[in-house]
């Protein structure tokens, strides 16, 4: 099980990481997000990843607002998860990461703001495909009473 990080500032962007496969060398921009360790709650999880990650020290509760069960190739592998996805509203900060694996050294290239327009229209390679629109959505609509199923996102 993962967490998804949907990291908002006060202009409604949100943060993504772009990383490169060390298999094919393309370049995709994603959530911040980690496995759930045993005995770790999401929310404890969500705060290890944001602090890891993008040097956050301080994140307020999340929201749930989307699980999905999602398969992808990553260098060279096929990886399964679930993912539950938090919402989080945050100050705007230069990302800054703090404990990075190895791993993630090698793989992550930057780090950048989008507004859902800009998710929609980019050319780039964003994971879920659709999230410009499912952001626009949250946005506009506000967070679901419970989690909603995305995993019927275009891939």
């Amino acid at each position: 099980m993962t967490v998804k990080l949907v990291l908002l500032d006060e202009t409604d962007r949100v943060l993504l990481i772009q990383a490169a496969d060390p298999a094919s060398g393309a370049t995709h921009w994603y959530p911040v997000g980690v496995g759930v360790e045993p005995g770790e709650s999401l929310q404890e999880a969500a705060v290890r990843e944001a602090h890891e990650e993008v040097g956050l020290r301080s994140l307020p509760p999340g929201v749930p607002v989307w699980t999905r069960e999602h398969t992808y190739r990553f260098d060279g592998r096929t990886v399964e998860v679930h993912e539950d996805w938090l919402l989080h509203r945050v100050p705007h900060f230069e990302p800054e990461p703090a404990a990075l694996s190895a791993y993630e050294t090698r793989t992550v290239r930057g780090f950048r703001w989008w507004t859902a327009d800009e998710l929609a229209a980019s050319d780039e390679s964003v994971f879920p495909p659709d999230l410009g629109e499912r952001l626009a959505a949250l946005l506009r609509d506000g967070a679901p009473e419970e989690p909603v199923d995305i995993s019927g996102a275009r891939r």
